[in-house]
This record gives structure tokens, sequence and C-alpha cells, in this order.
């Protein structure tokens, strides 16, 4: 932000006084009247516009509080500062929970200030102004474009504390309570939470993980995302799901060994494999099994059969949606795996009943990387409207 002073004196006064001493026709003690006059009217209107953008003796605390809103809503950390206490004694409570002090007050509002495309109407609710202390109630209501065109939104409840401080209303604390968060879309009424945002963001952050860090999932998540699961739909309640958890380190080494075997054995016996592609097919899927068991915990998803031996495999598959959701938003990786987890394989490692049908096995834990998203088609080549005749 350029102030009124700098402007006036950095741009109007040079130009001016070029213009004057060009003036050939004028007497010398003529220009120096006229500068003399320029550069008087100029001081006093430099002085009226800093104190417009600074504290100084005299303000009610209504109008220092209207000052450092101003401030706020102009960029203006130096003039934001004049209304803030000299002192140590300071704290700011901020949107997220975190308490900062004068310096990291000053730090926190200069990374802000650099920000564009954001804008913060305030609503005053109440001013109560004491002999040495007041505070004012307000609203204010940060508006931020993102990337893609939407507005974050951001109404929090502002308590400020001002005391007095050589004869000026300084802040002491700044208490921010929020009220609300959520993204509005440009042209629309249409808002959508930060809750709703927060799963949009997970389903479309969801990876399929085949590497992962050694690091143990707590049995507290492991319940929290099967609880998940649990909750997925399902034909006439039945909840036809088994999860088989393994994470005994010696029993993920065995079914590793258990895998690796069955992968060599059914390339080598593939026919229609020449041998070259069957040496580098068993090379690939041992070293994607390697891979994949890294994983601290396996979870393999069993359907019962019996009951709606139709509808069950839909069942697990919703029931695996939800597991992968979860373990997502807890910042675990997951995987959909079939082809080296095969059910003639895996029923026999944990003993299934023969009424179980294998849906996937999926690791879970910490990715080594998350990785990029793969390309997408666009959502138009999906929908059809009404009906595919005349596609």
């Amino acid at each position: 932000m350029v102030s009124i002073a700098s402007f006036l004196f950095s741009v109007l006064v040079p130009n001016l006084i070029g213009q004057i001493w060009s003036a050939g026709d004028m007497l010398s003690t003529k220009k120096t009247f006229l500068f003399l006059s320029f550069f008087f009217v100029l001081t006093t209107l430099a002085q009226a516009g800093d104190e417009i953008t600074r504290n100084r003796p005299g303000l009610s605390l209504r109008e220092t509080f209207d000052l450092y809103v101003r401030t706020i809503q102009n960029s203006d950390l130096q003039g934001l500062f004049t209304t803030v206490t000299d002192g140590d004694d300071f704290f700011f409570l901020t949107s997220d929970g975190r308490i900062l002090n004068r310096d990291e007050y000053y730090e926190f509002h200069q990374g802000w200030f650099k920000e564009t495309d954001w804008e913060m109407p305030v609503e005053l609710l109440k001013v109560r102004e004491g002999k040495e202390y007041g505070y004012t109630n307000a609203i204010f209501y940060y508006r931020a474009k993102t990337p893609n065109g939407e507005t974050y939104n951001l109404d929090s409840y502002f308590t400020l504390i001002f005391r007095k401080e050589d004869g000026m209303w300084k802040v002491v604390a700044d208490v921010c309570t929020p009220i609300k968060r959520y993204i509005s879309l440009p042209d629309t009424d249409i808002e959508y939470d930060m809750d709703q945002m927060y799963l949009l963001k997970t389903i479309r952050g969801r990876r399929t993980v085949r590497k992962y860090k050694p690091d143990p999932v707590p049995d507290e998540h492991l319940k929290k995302i099967l609880d998940a699961a649990r909750y997925a739909p399902t034909a006439g309640n039945a909840q036809p799901w088994k999860f088989v958890v393994i994470k005994d380190r010696s029993r993920l080494d065995s079914l590793s060994q258990v895998l690796l075997k069955s992968w060599e054995q059914r390339i080598t016996a593939h026919e229609g494999l020449d041998k070259e592609k069957k040496k580098s097919y068993i090379e690939s899927g041992r070293e994607a099994i390697k891979d994949a068991m890294t994983a601290p915990v396996y979870i393999m998803v069993f359907v019962d059969t019996t009951a709606y031996p139709k509808y069950a495999l839909y069942d697990g598959c919703l029931a695996v949606e939800n597991l992968m959701l979860a373990a997502k938003a807890l910042g675990y990786g997951t995987g959909f795996f079939t082809t080296y987890f095969p059910e003639e394989v895996l029923k026999p490692f944990v003993k299934a009943p023969d009424n179980l049908q294998l849906v996937c096995a999926t690791p879970i834990g910490i990715p080594q990387e998350w990785p990029e998203m793969p390309g997408k088609k666009s959502l138009d080549e999906f929908i059809i409207h009404e009906s595919f005749e005349g596609k």
C-alpha cells in the first residue's frame, strides 16, 4: 500500500517543482513563493493523510477500532501496528487455536498481507470504552479466491481488548472465534461447508499404494477403519462381511512367500506365454509382491454368500470402499489387490470356510510416498442424460 504522504512527496512534489522551474518567464522570487506555498499545502495534506492511517492521541476507542479495520483491509502493516500495544503483554488467539505473541502477530499479518484476491468486510456489534480498558465485539467476514475460481469464506467472531497507552487506545488481546467456514461458488447461491469439502477432498485424494513404511498402525485406527466398513449398505441388511486382520510380521512374511510361490507357479504353467515373457512376468510380479508386502497390516475381506449370493460381492465392494476412504482420512494408504492375492491361496492361508468368498486383500499403512493422480477422463464422457437413445 502507498500512503498519501509517500505518493505526494515521491510523485507530485518533484512534478510540481519541475513545472515551476520550467516557467522561464517567472521571476526567481515568484518561483520561490509558489514553491513554498505548494510545499506548505502538500505538507498539510500529507500529515492529514497520515492521520487517517495512523493511531494518535485523542481518538476514541471506536475510532481506533475503525482505524484497525481499515489498516487490515488495506494491508497496511505499519498502520496496523500503531493500534497494537508496544509491550510484550499481548496475545492473539487464531482461528485454528494457536496463541501468538506480538512478534508472531506481526509475522502472521506480514505473510497474510502479501496475499491477493481477498477482502474482509466487518460488522461491528459492540463497543465498550472504559477509563483505561475497553473492548469491541465484531464479526469479520474473510473472503479469498481459490485457484479454481471458488471463494473460501471464514466468518469469525473477534473480541479485541484495548488499553490506554500514552493517550492512545492500543490492542492488547485479539481473540478469534470461528463461526463458519465454507466454500461458495461463483454466480450461484451454492455453499459447501468444510466437512463436505473434506469428504470430497478425501475421495479425490485416495490412491492405490504399492509400497509402505514399516510404521505400525494403532489398533484404535484399525477399529475406526473397520467400523466405517461395516456401515456400508448391504442387501437385506445381511451384513455378510468378514475382515481377517493380519499384522504379525512373521505371518506376513509367510504370506509373502506363499504368494511369491503361487505367482511363479501360475506364470510357469501359463501356456500362452513364451519363455522370455514368462521370465519377465515372474520377475515383475515378484517385485510387486515384495513391495506390497511391506505394509504393516493386511486385511482380507470376505463375504458370506449363503444369505444373498447374488448381492454378497456387491456388498463386499461397498464395504471395501468405505474402508479405503476411512483409511485415507486417517493418513493411510490402501489397495484393492486381487491379481497377486488369489482366493485359492488366501482361503487356505487363513483357513476360511467354504461359504466365504474373497473380495480382495488390502494393505493398510503409511505410504513411502503418495502416488500422483493418474489421468482421468472428463465427467461428460460418463454422463448419459435420460437415455442412451440417440447417442
